[in-house]
């Protein structure tokens, strides 16, 4: 092994000294040599420990093909691994990574963007749902008198899941799922439908996706495809992990909520994770993100009073335009009638009603409901940098008292702001109406009603409450951009109204 290592501390002799993770990329070159023997010359060619180079000279070398560059995750995801084979006489290699989701305005990822790298890998950040490019040239070397590369080799990939299968633009997705049925023997897989960029979508009818776990988006998070629904009865069923992404939804001619669960119940998933409770389990996400949604007439999620148990509830960088109308006027917008959320999150979103009636509670669970009854060891209900206007004006924010007061139900409301919601009562209802909670965290949230702020006190003591108007260019019409300097400054609200 010593002759390895000697080689090695050659070879970084003739590179510039730029490092990216170096004592990885050095142990990275020893499992090269290593398995290859390529460097034995070292030990072989007559070049004493100190004057070894390589035999490339007087060349113009050539960057590394694209078939043997190696693009990995690493094992958590936050990471993308790059790997490439050594050049013979080369100076380093000039190296870029580009953010190209926006193809028209492509991003460095980690600031790398022709950088000089004197070894055979990198390892740059790895975000959902990106589209990528990797570009390298192998870079001179004066001292061997070799040119660098004429050209760059240029690698995309992505971190979006794989397409199982994508659905032709002007589709009426109830007729297209009816011909094209999720295979039988997909449980347990996630399958990615993908809808063409800008394209438009019709459905006239609920699609149920019973036990299958679908991802329905658009890969272009820039150029979402519009679904209406043209049917009174029309929403998106399952009784397993679902995902809707990168779509704008137009909901206004249904009465359904936009996600039910399905009441063509899976004996399979009763009591699998609760146990002796005979929750409906479903243990991983449902998720909208990244949607524009319009015309919620009634619920955005519910239950079908069944007793369900969802693991997690998210919903992520959203905004979601609700036209309540009195059949619903004492529904919620997310409701367990019979079940609940073990973990509900709700982030970057906006939420409003220019509805002629209203709903009686933001959120609301079967009273029943515990974690520990849902066979879990803990539960959260989180709101982070939302917008909300005119939400359950004179209802409540919350109703779940089976969560009140117990260690292991966990409260986290962080810069949002709350516009004529909840009869002002955020906090309170917020925490099931128990003071003073251990497992609470509050920071830099307004609660404002009717013009006048309200008073939170002993439900969120944090005493960062910003008690400003937040400026709303346009609430009614939809447009919520902040114009109060202490809201811009904290960050507060979704941060859509903050660019």
């Amino acid at each position: 092994m010593l002759y390895i290592e000697k080689c090695i501390t050659n070879i970084n002799k003739n590179m510039k000294k730029k490092h990216l993770s170096s004592r990885g990329k050095i142990w990275a070159m020893l499992a090269f040599i290593a398995g290859s023997l390529m460097f034995t010359s070292c030990a072989q060619d007559g070049f004493d420990d100190e004057t070894w180079k390589s035999d490339v000279t007087n060349s113009t070398l050539s960057s590394p093909s694209v078939s043997d560059i190696t693009i990995t995750a690493s094992a958590d995801g936050s990471k993308t691994e790059i790997s490439w084979p050594v050049v013979y006489g080369a100076g380093g290699y000039i190296c870029s990574v580009y953010d190209v989701t926006d193809a028209a305005n492509p991003v460095a990822v980690d600031s790398v963007e022709n950088e000089l790298i004197d070894g055979c890998s990198l390892a740059v950040t790895r975000e959902e749902d990106k589209n990528y490019m990797f570009s390298i040239k192998t870079a001179g070397n004066e001292e061997l008198n070799n040119t660098e590369a004429a050209t760059a080799t240029e690698v995309t990939f992505t971190s979006f899941t794989e397409t199982f299968m994508t659905i032709p633009a002007g589709s009426d997705l109830t007729e297209w799922f009816a011909a094209n049925p999720v295979p039988v023997d997909s449980v347990g897989v996630e399958l990615c439908y993908d809808l063409e960029a800008g394209g438009s979508y019709t459905m006239s009818g609920a699609v149920d996706f019973y036990n299958h776990q679908v991802t329905l988006r658009t890969t272009s998070p820039s150029n979402p495809a519009k679904i209406t629904f043209s049917g009174t009865d029309v929403s998106f069923k399952t009784a397993t992990a679902m995902t809707l992404k990168y779509l704008d939804i137009d909901c206004s001619a249904s009465t359904d909520a936009l996600i039910e669960l399905t009441d063509s119940l899976d004996s399979s998933i009763q009591g699998i994770q609760s146990g002796t409770q005979a929750y409906y389990d479903i243990t991983g996400n449902i998720v909208i993100n990244g949607c524009d949604i319009e015309g919620v007439n009634g619920r955005l999620i519910y239950d079908g009073n069944i007793k369900y148990c969802v693991n997690n509830v998210i919903i992520n960088n959203s905004t979601v335009h609700l036209t309540t109308t009195s059949d619903f006027s004492s529904a919620a917008v997310i409701h367990f009638r019979s079940g609940f959320a073990d973990n509900l999150t709700i982030q970057n979103s906006t939420f409003w009603n220019t509805g002629d009636s209203d709903v009686s509670y933001f959120v609301q669970y079967s009273n029943s409901c515990r974690n520990d009854r849902g066979g879990y060891a803990s539960n959260s209900v989180n709101y982070y940098n939302c917008t909300f206007y005119k939400v359950a004006y004179s209802g409540q924010w919350g109703n779940y008292s089976g969560f009140a007061g117990r260690s292991t139900s966990y409260w986290n409301m962080t810069y949002c702001i709350f516009v004529d919601c909840g009869s002002g009562q955020i906090a309170r209802r917020f925490l099931a109406g128990r003071t003073n909670q251990s497992t609470a965290t509050f920071r830099s949230n307004t609660y404002m009603y009717d013009g006048a702020f309200v008073d939170q006190s002993g439900y969120d003591n944090s005493g960062t409450a910003i008690e400003e108007d937040p400026g709303f260019a346009d609430p009614t019409n939809g447009d919520f951009t902040v114009s109060n300097a202490t809201h811009i400054s904290a960050g507060a609200g979704d941060p859509r109204w903050l660019e």
